[in-house]
């Protein structure tokens, strides 16, 4: 089974339409289950999930008591998934369906020889500041994890369950996914999909 972690933070805009839009992908293709975490919202975005889980047994809700950020909501999903894989992605619509696919399909394929595989994009259709932290925190991961300069650090991954176990280990309030991934394994790779205009 695979999970889909999605943060939550002020959707009220996108979260039915991606939901609905992750089961007409993978309804017909994939056991699956969705984690939605809500990072305190301030607006609707609490009761639209509620709805959704009332709707589809496999969606569920977790609801934080205070905005912890992207990281620990993540953390929260994969702590409560079921799934022998998890995707990581985001609540705004950037990441397509055809991406979600071809993520999922290769990280099954590819399970033996990658535990985590991340997305890049050919083109970012985000504005210049979003742009620019991007580039900033890339630098800082260089540094800081000693990674390959070609990987991109997105936040649109695939995990397998030997990684999910390995995180829910991390028990500090201080949380940053990807450079506990990166003292996990280094069996990692990544692979180019489409980013839309954010919604």
């Amino acid at each position: 089974m695979i999970s889909i972690i999605i943060p939550v933070y002020n959707s009220q805009e996108t979260i039915k339409d991606l939901v609905h839009e992750i089961i007409k992908t993978l309804n017909k293709k994939n056991k699956f289950e969705i984690v939605l975490v809500n990072d305190a919202s301030k607006d609707n975005s609490e009761k639209l999930c509620i709805e959704l889980t009332n709707k589809f047994d496999f969606v569920n809700f977790l609801s934080l008591s205070k905005n912890f950020g992207e990281h620990n909501a993540v953390m929260a999903g994969l702590n409560n998934c079921n799934g022998d894989y998890a995707v990581i992605m985001d609540d705004d619509m950037q990441h397509t369906s055809d991406a979600l696919l071809k993520l999922i399909d290769i990280g099954i394929k590819e399970k033996n020889n990658y535990d985590v595989i991340y997305t890049n994009f050919k083109k970012k259709k985000q504005n210049f500041f979003r742009n620019l932290g991007s580039k900033l925190n890339d630098i800082a991961a260089n540094l800081i994890l000693k990674k390959s300069k070609e990987l991109y650090l997105s936040s649109f991954k695939f995990i397998n369950r030997f990684v999910i176990n390995e995180i829910i280990k991390y028990k500090s309030p201080y949380v940053y996914i990807d450079g506990i991934i990166h003292e996990i394994t280094n069996k990692i790779s990544s692979i180019i999909v489409e980013h839309k205009e954010r919604e």
